[in-house]
């Protein structure tokens, strides 16, 4: 018989010495880190597509911008309201020699397609098959100008930025794509693993919890995974778009060209979803403070306004542009809040499994 043991210790069988705990921690955050390393090894093969879903936003918003800046210098010429820079180019260029070959012409006027044609090659130099070879005593002399090049180079531009990627990320150094490839493994092979390593970390701190308190993690896991996803849903599709589009705007306003780097760009496009999906676990967050005892409804009813406030306030420090995009973390974290306390209010603590103290009687101990 024990008697110096206490028969209701529920930790009797699984209590350790210090140096256990930090035996059993070392094991954990290892197998942890083998998670971690499995996932990123796999990730490794998917993260060109990866890569792509991220910066797919951005590309698509630049195309739509350099569109839109096209269709307001095609307005503007229309409307005969260009830039004094642009007027003095909106003249007939001077006429300049066109060299066609005759053979050419003599099947378009029959009907038929011009054809292919190279410059004789050098010697011992062959033609690929279908092209004709021409020389300078081959050819007509055409004269020819643009009486509207302004017209004609916004036309040409639609068709060289595609070819020249500008609507592409960026990079600054030949290692830059290296270095980013890395990083887009090492986040995406932590989500993949996420699941293993926080059983990890679970194992580790469940076995000092007591069976109720294992019961709110377990019912709040779920919860807080569907808001963190919802949140992230909500900022890749929704959130950044607008975003992107703000930002750009302020590059049409200051007449000025965005060049937006590819390392930057994905710094940025990583904080945001994460921060949506941290501010989306609000709800969680008050329903179990209130079911510790930290906080009471009465006393977040009172606080209401103040609470608002920082929400406000946090939103516009946490979204970068200066519109009202905002209103996007604002909003859903304002009716989150307001869901957690509808929750509060109506739950009662006696469907509770442990006794829990009033505040009034934490005060004062």
């Amino acid at each position: 018989m024990d008697l110096f043991g206490d028969s209701n210790d529920y930790f009797a069988k699984t209590r350790m010495s210090f140096g256990e705990h930090l035996d059993e921690l070392r094991g954990h955050l290892w197998r942890a880190i083998l998670w971690l390393f499995a996932g990123m090894c796999i990730a490794f093969f998917f993260g060109k597509p990866i890569l792509g879903f991220i910066t797919a936003p951005v590309q698509i918003e630049l195309a739509k911008y350099r569109e839109f800046r096209l269709q307001q210098t095609e307005a503007k010429l229309d409307a005969g309201t260009l830039p004094d820079e642009l007027i003095g180019l909106e003249k007939p260029t001077p006429i300049l020699d066109i060299l066609i070959p005759r053979q050419a012409l003599e099947l378009l006027a029959k009907g038929q397609e011009a054809g292919k044609y190279a410059w004789k090659p050098e010697e011992g130099k062959t033609l690929a098959e279908g092209v004709s070879q021409v020389g300078p005593e081959d050819m007509i002399r055409l004269p020819a100008a643009f009486s509207d090049p302004v017209r004609t180079g916004l036309a040409m531009n639609r068709v060289m930025s595609k070819l020249n990627g500008d609507d592409q990320l960026t990079t600054l150094s030949i290692q830059e794509p290296a270095l980013v490839y890395l990083k887009v493994s090492m986040v995406a092979g932590f989500i993949l693993a996420s699941p293993a390593i926080f059983w990890e970390i679970w194992s580790f701190v469940a076995a000092g919890l007591y069976p109720h308190e294992k019961k709110y993690v377990y019912g709040s896991l779920p919860v807080a995974l569907g808001l963190f996803f919802a949140g992230v849903i909500l900022c890749q599709f929704l959130v950044m778009p607008i975003t992107i589009k703000g930002l750009l705007y302020f590059n049409y306003w200051f007449d000025l060209r965005p060049d937006p780097r590819l390392n930057e760009w994905l710094s940025f496009a990583i904080l945001m979803p994460l921060v949506f999906g941290i501010a989306f676990q609000t709800p969680l967050v008050i329903i179990l403070a209130e079911r510790l005892g930290v906080v009471d409804y009465q006393m977040l009813k009172k606080q209401r306004k103040i609470a608002w406030f920082v929400m406000a306030f946090l939103a516009t420090a946490l979204t970068p542009t200066a519109d009202f995009t905002f209103l996007m973390l604002f909003i859903p974290m304002g009716l989150l809040f307001e869901l957690g306390l509808y929750i509060i209010k109506n739950r009662s603590r006696d469907e509770l499994d442990i006794e829990v103290p009033e505040r009034d009687e934490m005060v004062g101990v």
